[in-house]
């Protein structure tokens, strides 16, 4: 019987990989052939069955592949939490024929994402689906506690307060499809998942203007040393631990883009593969307009840029939603821009510097929000002294005083690492530093950089580097 089965299934395999009969009356049937005429054919069965053998092998492997591709899924979906130390890499299967890509390194998760804006968006919603979920309900609680209302009536009245989407749509189309897909991976509502993207206009839009802490540091090419864009991201603590990279592929543009992000939102910062380069800086005492354009959005836009100027033009071109501290750079140069509303003026330390750097003051954009003017006033401060009172300013101004400053990739990492400036602080989500060559390169610290080794990401060679995979460098 045991024989008689075996010679069934031998069979069965050979004829479903020869594309014929399946299913049970197939197998049925077969069995009763094989044992009628065993006696009379059992040199033909026996030759049948070395072929089938050798089929099975290749299906096996086969079987076998698929299997472990269902291990590591679950692996790397489990890995993914914030106390993740799991290095691996994964297929997270979203629609026939498209394929995301997880790799979790130390605290780092990596996501490759092609398609349409909205295929990204929900292939991205779909593999970080339980770290957006969870996120989004430490965002609710902590709006619960820091506006005293509850997050649902929060949503609805900063969407009734602002139309940003007809300038996304206007100047980065196809984002909000990629917003609308990664609420549906996620199984959350758009409107949520909308309004989670607006990290920065909720601080200005707010009853009180929210401080920040993030500091940047960019220098144009010098020497042995490339142009770079750097920044230490400080966020608040709930979204620590979710640290994320994707790897946007635009295969039309024969462009890459690898960006900065916490699970379920669009953009932090990035580096694109034609070397250009963006960190950010909030300056929340600055003008805001309530039909600009987003933050999240402005920083995918300058990544669709292929050069500085492309990039400058961009932000020319556009009205910012909340002020922020756009540091741009290329190999072809480095400047940073304070961008508040129409209002685009950079900011230059002294006369002929190489470098530039910035904290969270506004230093050259004297467009203010008369919420920040009104409480300065009252408690008898001026201007200068607000320019003069942050402690990481004076920091990088003492220290980077003229052009003999050092600022190779291992003197950055130290002003990085520091903590006594206060540079590397408990908020510190991310460091980054983005070395814009030919061959441009991602060097990121998920957590603070003291603590978190600085990993290496990094494009393909090749002039347009469109088929660029990022590679963990050691």
């Amino acid at each position: 019987m045991v024989k008689h089965n075996y010679l069934a299934l031998s069979a069965y395999i050979k004829d479903l990989l020869a594309g014929g009969q399946s299913g049970v009356e197939a197998i049925d049937d077969e069995t009763t052939r094989l044992i009628d005429c065993m006696e009379s054919r059992e040199s033909d069965i026996r030759r049948n069955i070395m072929k089938a053998k050798s089929r099975i092998f290749v299906l096996s492997f086969v079987l076998l592949g698929l299997v472990l591709s269902g291990f590591e899924r679950a692996a790397g979906l489990s890995a993914a939490g914030p106390s993740s130390q799991a290095s691996l890499t994964t297929l997270a299967q979203d629609d026939p024929g498209k394929q995301s890509i997880i790799r979790v390194s130390g605290k780092l998760r990596i996501l490759a994402l092609e398609g349409t804006p909205y295929e990204m968006g929900l292939a991205h919603g779909r593999a970080l689906r339980r770290e957006i979920r969870e996120i989004v309900e430490l965002w609710k609680k902590d709006i619960e506690t820091g506006y005293k209302t509850d997050a649902a009536s929060f949503v609805k009245s900063l969407l009734a307060k602002t139309s940003f989407q007809s300038s996304i749509n206007k100047w980065t189309p196809g984002l909000l499809d990629e917003v609308r897909g990664i609420a549906d991976g996620a199984g959350l509502d758009f409107e949520t998942i909308y309004a989670y993207q607006l990290i920065d206009e909720a601080w200005v839009i707010g009853p009180e203007l929210v401080s920040a802490k993030c500091t940047s540091i960019g220098g144009r090419k010098t020497g042995k040393n490339p142009a770079f864009v750097s920044q230490t991201l400080d966020v608040p603590g709930f979204y620590h631990g979710y640290q994320t990279v994707l790897r946007i592929r635009d295969r039309a543009a024969g462009m890459e883009s690898l960006v900065l992000t916490i699970p379920g939102v669009v953009a932090l910062n990035g580096l694109n593969s034609r070397g250009v380069g963006v960190c950010v800086n909030a300056v929340t005492q600055l003008a805001f307009t309530t039909d600009g354009l987003p933050v999240a959005f402005v920083l995918r836009g300058i990544l669709k840029t292929k050069s500085f100027n492309e990039a400058e033009k961009f932000l020319r071109k556009i009205k910012s939603a909340a002020p922020q501290n756009y540091l741009i750079g290329s190999p072809e140069g480095v400047v940073g821009f304070e961008f508040a509303g129409d209002r685009l003026t950079p900011f230059v330390p002294f006369e002929g510097a190489e470098f530039t750097y910035h904290t969270n003051h506004p230093m050259a954009n004297d467009n203010y929000n008369p919420k920040f003017l009104e409480p300065l006033k009252a408690r008898g401060r001026t201007l200068g002294q607000m320019k003069n009172s942050c402690p990481r300013f004076n920091f990088l101004r003492q220290t980077l005083r003229d052009n003999s400053a050092a600022l190779g990739l291992d003197d950055l990492k130290g002003l990085y690492r520091d903590r006594k400036s206060g540079i590397n602080n408990a908020g510190t989500y991310a460091c980054t530093i983005m070395l814009l060559k030919d061959n441009p390169e991602l060097h990121i610290s998920p957590g603070r950089p003291d603590e978190e080794p600085f990993q290496v990401l990094t494009f393909s060679a090749g002039p347009s580097r469109s088929s660029a995979v990022p590679r963990l460098l050691p």
